[in-house]
């Protein structure tokens, strides 16, 4: 019977043209139903909504440059070797869509939620990613990719129980202490580390929608989906 079953002929380039288009099919989807149950979005706005935030992901906006290390590189110049110093400059920007644009969603549900136990789910979430997150050099600020929406959605959860209040209102408070708390605790407290990543442009969020920030928010919110 082993005879009878292999994979396609062209096994990558089934993956790209089958597989892969319905595995993004299937996130936007999940992501368009994310804006519609936190946000009271309808399917044309929760569209428009996931629009911008990719046509933002191209988009990154300059904070403020600084000097990095020294850099030493070497030159050979007709078998004559020359060693140059030569100081790195780092960018620091934000990126449109992979964080502006979820942090000011995450903030617009503040005014929805109890503040005191969001207060308390934030702080906890932000120093357990802030625990796990790496500079990592040319990459950026790593961290395990279920870490911060998975311990996000426990936090909220036991918050809200703690205090009495009814679950319905996990979807949007893991919502935005995932998002909040992944921004917080990855990046901005990891600024002292930036010449660890290298030079050039540092962006937060600038892995666009696919970045840490957006995924942890709508991960939240599904894994949320599991225990309401």
């Amino acid at each position: 019977m082993r005879d009878y079953i292999f994979p396609p002929l062209f096994l990558p380039f089934f993956l790209l043209i089958v597989l892969f288009p319905f595995l993004l099919l299937m996130f936007f989807l999940a992501t368009s139903q994310v804006f519609q149950v936190v946000f009271g979005l309808d399917r044309d706005q929760a569209l428009t909504v996931f629009l911008l935030i990719l046509m933002g992901s191209l988009v990154n906006i300059p904070l403020y440059e600084r000097e990095g290390r020294t850099i030493v590189r070497e030159y050979n110049f007709f078998g004559i070797i020359y060693h140059v110093k030569e100081r790195s400059r780092i960018t620091l920007a934000v990126n449109l869509g992979g964080c502006v644009f979820p942090a000011i969603l995450a903030i617009k549900l503040l005014f929805e939620l109890p503040l005191i136990p969001w207060a308390i789910s934030f702080v906890i979430s932000s120093a357990v990613i802030y625990l796990y997150a790496r500079p990592v050099r040319g990459v950026g600020i790593a961290v395990p990719m279920l870490i911060p929406p998975v311990f996000s959605v426990i936090m909220s959860f036991l918050v809200l129980s703690s205090f009495g209040y009814p679950v319905t209102l996990l979807p949007k408070f893991a919502y935005s202490t995932g998002v909040l708390a992944a921004l917080f605790g990855a990046d901005i407290l990891h600024l002292k580390d930036i010449e660890r990543i290298g030079s050039g442009v540092v962006s937060i969020g600038g892995a666009g929608t696919f970045d840490g920030i957006f995924l942890t928010g709508v991960f939240s919110v599904v894994f949320s989906f599991l225990i309401v």
